[in-house]
C-alpha cells in the first residue's frame, strides 16, 4: 500500500510540473492594418510612435527603417513587407561594437497575455517576465518560436519575422528584453489580462445583420 502511494506521488508531482512547463500557449494570428502586424486580442499596445505607458529602463533604442548590422525593420508575413513606422530595438545600436544588452520594463498593470510583432528572430532574443520585481519564472527564446527550418535571423523569411502572442502566462507586471548580439526588434508589444478575440470585420457585419433580423421578427410578432 505505502509503495502504491508512493507512485500515486510521484505521478501527481509529475503531471503538475508538466503543467507548470506548458503553463501558456502560443498563437500566431494577427490583425493587419495596412503594413502593420498587431495583436488579435483586446488588448493594451505599445507601437512606439507615441510615448509607451510604461517604464524602460536599460540598453535601447526607438528607431525606423533598417541599419545594416545593427537592426531591421520586422517583415509581415511574406518577410518582405515591412515595417516603416518606429520599433524598439533592443540593445542600443552602436556601430563598431557588438552588441550585447538588455532594457527592463515595468509599470504594466497584471497581465497573463504578452503579444508582440517579432523582427527578424534570433535564437540569441530572449525576454522574460516579472511580477513585483520578481522572476515569474517563465522566459522564451527566439528558438521557441522560430519556423522549422527558418534561419535565425533571416530577415526576409516569413517563419522569422510574424506576430507571436502568449496566452496563459503566470501573472506579470514587467518583462525584461535581451539580445547577446545585434539585434532584438519588436513593435506593438501588447499586454492584457485573459483578453478576447478581437472580431473580425465579417463577424462584426454577420452580427448586426442577425441583429436586424431579430429587430425586424420582434416588430412581426408585436403586430
Amino acid at each position: 500500500m505505502k509503495g502504491l502511494l508512493k507512485l500515486l506521488s510521484v505521478l501527481v508531482l509529475l503531471v503538475g510540473l508538466t503543467g507548470i512547463a506548458q503553463a501558456y500557449t502560443i498563437d500566431t494570428t494577427f490583425i493587419a492594418v495596412g503594413n502593420q502586424y498587431t495583436s488579435p486580442f483586446e488588448a493594451t499596445v505599445a507601437d512606439f510612435d507615441i510615448t509607451s505607458p510604461w517604464s524602460w529602463v536599460g540598453s535601447f533604442d526607438i528607431v525606423s527603417g533598417s541599419a545594416d548590422g545593427l537592426y531591421s525593420a520586422p517583415g509581415g508575413v511574406d518577410g518582405i513587407n515591412k515595417d516603416t513606422t518606429n520599433y524598439v530595438t533592443v540593445p542600443f545600436p552602436t556601430p563598431g561594437i557588438t552588441g550585447n544588452g538588455f532594457v527592463e520594463v515595468t509599470g504594466l498593470p497584471t497581465s497573463n497575455y504578452f503579444g508582440l510583432w517579432w523582427g527578424s528572430i534570433d535564437t540569441y532574443n530572449t525576454f522574460s517576465f516579472t511580477f513585483n520585481g520578481l522572476s515569474t519564472g517563465e522566459s522564451v527564446t527566439g528558438s521557441t518560436v522560430l519556423g522549422i527550418g527558418t534561419p535565425s535571423g533571416n530577415q526576409l523569411a516569413a517563419g522569422s519575422n510574424h506576430y507571436v502572442n502568449f496566452l496563459g502566462l503566470q501573472d506579470f507586471n514587467g518583462f525584461v528584453m535581451a539580445s547577446t548580439q545585434y539585434a532584438f526588434e519588436a513593435d506593438n508589444i501588447a499586454i492584457g489580462f485573459n483578453p478576447s478575440r478581437v472580431p473580425e470585420p465579417t463577424t462584426m457585419l454577420l452580427l448586426g445583420l442577425g441583429l436586424v433580423g431579430l429587430v425586424g421578427v420582434r416588430r412581426k410578432f408585436q403586430k
